[in-house]
């Protein structure tokens, strides 16, 4: 199994270079840092492309700062974004 992580500061601006290194790496799990998006703009920029290549997604992230993804080759499953109690982001 390969796992990689990226710390991309900002996946929309990293998205050309992101795509084609994936097709590259083929890695199974994947965790980006400082995607800079929300969980939505996540998902409307890079969810195709990510479905199309075999991943699932799940990415928890505020649109100026911050945020993280997970994207798996073998699933994912029980998502819950956040930690109870714990430091990060004002909702799941």
């Amino acid at each position: 199994m390969r796992i990689a992580t990226w710390n991309v500061n900002s996946a929309k601006q990293r998205m050309p270079r992101l795509l084609p290194w994936l097709d590259e790496r083929r890695p199974d799990v994947v965790c980006l840092q400082e995607t800079k998006l929300a969980d939505a703009a996540f998902a409307a920029l890079l969810g195709q492309e990510l479905a199309a290549r075999g991943y699932e997604a799940a990415a928890h992230g505020e649109p100026q700062w911050n945020g993280v993804a997970i994207l798996s080759r073998v699933g994912l499953d029980d998502v819950v974004a956040g930690l109870d109690g714990g430091p990060g982001f004002p909702h799941p």
